[in-house]
């Protein structure tokens, strides 16, 4: 009874692990059958040119700063930040009642001077000595009380309680009455004796020098006007009325982004292979998602021993003036190119220890196939290995491949673009 329970179980024992074997035979069969969905696209030959991005950043084409020709009280602005201005159009003007004051001065003097040399040039004509000590005298009074206001005013200005421009213009006023009181005093001398030949060349010297003093004023005169000195954007503007200007800090600066330069460093493994009026696409992504064209215009001959690398500007056209200074900018440069070779997407070559590789689909299933790589840019890889022209190779899905898997293929990106 017992030996026959036994076989019983013996037999039972059996037949379970035959009916295990045959479930686990089943699953490896059914697990061998599973395919992986991949996109394919044709093998082709085509031209390839291999690039380099580099980095670098917008600037304007002009930046210009505007500094005032004399330190003076801001009248008004006609101006405002970010606008657009053009070349020789009013920024602001300055205080200019002394300016005239001076100008007023400087004409009277070319008068008197232009008198003399015409009682010169007339031969023994009596001057007016009475006219010309009265000149005298008032030029001195005036001399003397440019003098005083002068040492009052640096007084001050040595104990803080006068400005630099006070103290500049006190200056001013005391030269011109000492120029004046000059010329005064030369035109009387010059009543001791006839006009003779060394008289007249004497007038026609006050005359100059009184010409040369009204087209200082003149000058000056005009520069309390200021200007804009190119066509463009105002991109800083650190004046307002009232305040007194100097030239220590720009009060405008006038920017001209109808091109922008974008600047580049280049390695020296590449800097040869660049030329001045190359065109390369520049990238500005914050702008566009297509490319600008732009052109080389200048290449550094020395080395940057900072980067170790040579600065190069690129030139971009921008008539839309969406480029700004300062905006981040993606060079794309050909450093070689070749003709008629096998290039696959660049996403379909696999590295693995070393090696490429890429997959292949055959009769419904993936062969992995070791390449050797060539030149590449951002789409294509030139390869060389055991592929030809119309093998379908596995774009997507590669990842998730092995040697011999079989495969479904659910999309040919050739025919999807």
């Amino acid at each position: 009874m017992k030996q026959r329970i036994l076989a019983v179980l013996a037999a039972f024992a059996l037949l379970m692990a035959v009916g295990c074997s045959s479930s686990a035979s089943n699953e490896d069969k059914i697990e061998e059958e599973k395919s992986t969905s991949v996109s394919v696209d044709y093998v082709k030959r085509t031209n390839i040119e291999e690039t380099q991005t580099v980095v670098g950043q917008a600037k304007p084409i002009k930046e210009v700063n505007v500094i005032p020709k004399l330190p003076g009280k801001v009248l008004e602005v006609y101006v405002s930040l970010g606008e657009e201005v053009t070349e020789g159009q009013t920024l602001f003007t300055i205080d200019d009642k002394e300016i005239k004051l001076q100008l007023a001065q400087a004409e009277a003097a070319v008068n008197v001077a232009k008198a003399n040399v015409k009682r010169a040039e007339g031969g023994a004509i009596e001057l007016q000595m009475t006219q010309l000590e009265s000149a005298f005298k008032s030029a001195e009074i005036n001399l003397n009380d440019a003098q005083k206001m002068y040492d009052d005013v640096k007084i001050l200005h040595e104990n803080g309680m006068a400005s630099k421009q006070d103290l500049d213009r006190a200056k001013s006023g005391y030269e011109l009455a000492k120029e004046q009181y000059e010329t005064a005093k030369t035109a009387l001398e010059l009543t001791d004796s006839r006009i003779n030949k060394e008289n007249t060349e004497t007038a026609l010297a006050q005359l100059k020098q009184a010409e040369a003093a009204y087209n200082l004023a003149k000058t000056q005169l005009e520069n309390t006007v200021v200007t804009s000195p190119a066509d463009g954007y105002i991109s800083v503007l650190n004046v307002n009325e009232g305040e007194i200007t100097s030239g220590a800090v720009p009060a405008a600066t006038v920017v001209d982004i109808s091109t922008v330069v974008v600047e580049v460093n280049i390695v020296e493994n590449i800097v040869n292979k660049i030329r001045v009026d190359d065109e390369y696409p520049v990238y500005i992504e914050s702008v566009q998602k297509e490319p600008f064209l732009g052109k080389v215009i200048s290449i550094s001959p020395n080395v940057d021993p900072m980067t170790q690398s040579y600065r190069t500007r690129i030139e971009v056209p921008n008539e839309g003036k969406s480029i700004k200074g300062g905006m981040s900018a993606k060079v794309e440069i050909a450093v070689e190119a070749k003709e008629n070779v096998i290039a696959v997407p660049i996403e379909s070559v696999i590295s693995e220890s070393g090696k490429n590789f890429v997959y292949v689909v055959e009769e419904g299933r993936a062969v992995k196939k070791e390449v050797l790589t060539g030149i590449s840019n951002q789409k294509l890889m030139e390869i060389d290995g055991d592929i030809k022209e119309g093998d379908q190779i596995v774009v997507k899905g590669q990842n998730f491949l092995s040697d011999n898997s079989k495969v479904i293929v659910t999309a040919n990106d050739q025919e999807t673009e």
